[in-house]
């Protein structure tokens, strides 16, 4: 377990080990995919292969109680009128939350700025009293569930059953174009890592992944068990590669 460096370190730790399958890279998105566009890093994501996709967290909005808003309509409503002035949380500069902000606010037509944490975490007392106004990681589930935030949108077209009052972004029309399809924890491992190896360890994880309580614990973080095979993961990748580029540029992200 390597901590640093928004997940620089560890990445740089397998990419430098021995490939012979038991060193492995847990990565979100921002990782691979996001990161090394927009800044330096000191790792080479082409010095990791792809194994397998594990998990796609699941977007939930939540925003402060201290607005008095009931639902996404008051929210957007309320940002309309004080354009500018209302601020989102991430987990950090060019991670999959700070893209999803920009996203989701574009869709909306809203205007808000961004404040970048360390962490997750240290936004909770910021939206708890009114300081920010909205987050969207999977850990508020839970604050949602305690009524110290409100949930307002859940991203796709099924209602998350711990939420079942709270709309999905197809019923309120707010259209994220997939997106949050590109949003996602897998494996790495080192380049050079014999192709057996890889399969191996993708067929494996595809059992793990299939397994009821596994879906259950992960439904419990608000993500989905969502594998994919070694093969499917790293074209995913690639494409995620080339949006994420893309889409810094096009939104003239300073990320440094």
């Amino acid at each position: 377990d390597k901590l640093g460096a928004s997940g620089g370190v560890g990445a740089q730790m397998v990419a430098t080990s021995p490939p012979d399958g038991y060193t492995l890279l847990l990565s979100p998105t921002a990782i691979m995919a996001i990161t090394p566009a927009a800044r330096k890093v000191p790792y080479n994501p082409d010095d990791l292969v792809a194994v397998a996709r594990l998990s796609t967290p699941i977007l939930v909005v939540t925003i402060t109680n201290a607005l008095g808003a009931k639902s996404w309509a008051e929210f957007v409503a309320l940002a309309k009128q004080n354009p500018g002035t209302y601020w989102f949380g991430s987990s950090g500069l060019g991670t999959i939350t700070h893209l999803t902000g920009e996203v989701l606010t574009r869709a909306a037509g809203i205007k808000m700025q961004h404040s970048p944490y360390k962490t997750i975490v240290d936004a909770t007392g910021d939206i708890f009293d009114g300081r920010i106004q909205m987050v969207f990681d999977p850990s508020f589930v839970t604050y949602a569930k305690a009524g110290k935030v409100r949930a307002v949108v859940v991203e796709g077209h099924a209602r998350l059953a711990d939420l079942p009052d709270v709309p999905t972004s197809t019923e309120v029309g707010l259209d994220l174009k997939d997106f949050r399809t590109r949003s996602w924890f897998g494996l790495f491992a080192p380049k050079g890592t014999l192709p057996e190896i890889i399969k191996r360890l993708s067929d494996e994880t595809a059992k793990i992944a299939a397994l009821p309580d596994v879906k259950e614990k992960l439904l419990l973080v608000a993500q989905t068990a969502h594998h994919q095979s070694n093969t499917e993961f790293a074209r995913q990748v690639a494409d995620d590669k080339v949006y994420f580029a893309a889409l810094i540029k096009e939104l003239d992200l300073k990320l440094e």
